[in-house]
């Protein structure tokens, strides 16, 4: 009986493979740009050929979509799940808050991802945006609870805040400087600051 061939030295297994892809690809498109690197380019840096890379994605905007999914499922989805397990809603929304800015200001891979949004299938795009909701809805759902305990300023609308909360942690990854990542607890806190100083009634 013959056995299946063995791995090269460097060359991934197969279920790796995707990953694998997926990692240069998104090292090109921070270098390059999405529109400036062709898939070809991206087969010829991981030593394969056009047709391998299309095995594991069909199009480059899976390859896109992929990258996203990664992205959420690791670090953005387990963020917001530890955030809902606090009871507290304002200590909540400093440690959602928190993460989500350092998050931003550790890697330049959400801005791509963001403004590349619109590259997506509508399909995509919209099961991509009901990940990012989620992390909205904790936001809203903690202004909410803090209205209703008397503990904020009650003429401030929850979903609006929460659009607010997001959007002013979002914009980081557009004018952060990776380059000095040893800021970055410095804006996350001054990010949660600036919100709930003007949130939660001064003491």
């Amino acid at each position: 009986m013959t056995r299946p061939p063995r791995p090269g030295p460097g060359r991934p297994v197969a279920s790796e493979q995707p990953s694998k892809v997926a990692d240069v690809a998104l090292e090109l498109f921070l270098k390059h740009g999405f529109d400036a690197t062709p898939m070809s380019l991206v087969a010829k840096q991981c030593g394969l050929t056009k047709a391998g890379i299309y095995h594991h994605f069909e199009s480059k905007e899976h390859l896109l979509y992929f990258l996203h999914k990664r992205h959420i499922d690791r670090l953005l989805l387990p963020m917001i799940e530890q955030a809902a397990a606090i009871a507290d809603p304002e200590t909540r929304l400093r440690s959602f808050l928190a993460n989500y800015a350092m998050l931003l200001t550790h890697d330049p891979t959400p801005r791509l991802l963001i403004s590349e949004t619109k590259r997506l299938s509508p399909e995509h795009t919209e099961e991509i945006r009901d990940a990012w909701r989620r992390g909205l809805h904790l936001v809203r759902d903690a202004i909410i609870e803090l209205k209703a305990l008397d503990r904020c300023n009650p003429a401030l609308d929850p979903t609006y805040s929460a659009f607010a909360a997001i959007g002013m942690c979002s914009w980081i990854c557009n004018w952060f400087d990776h380059a000095r990542p040893a800021t970055g607890a410095e804006v996350a806190a001054t990010m949660v600051d600036v919100f709930l100083q003007g949130l939660l009634p001064r003491r």
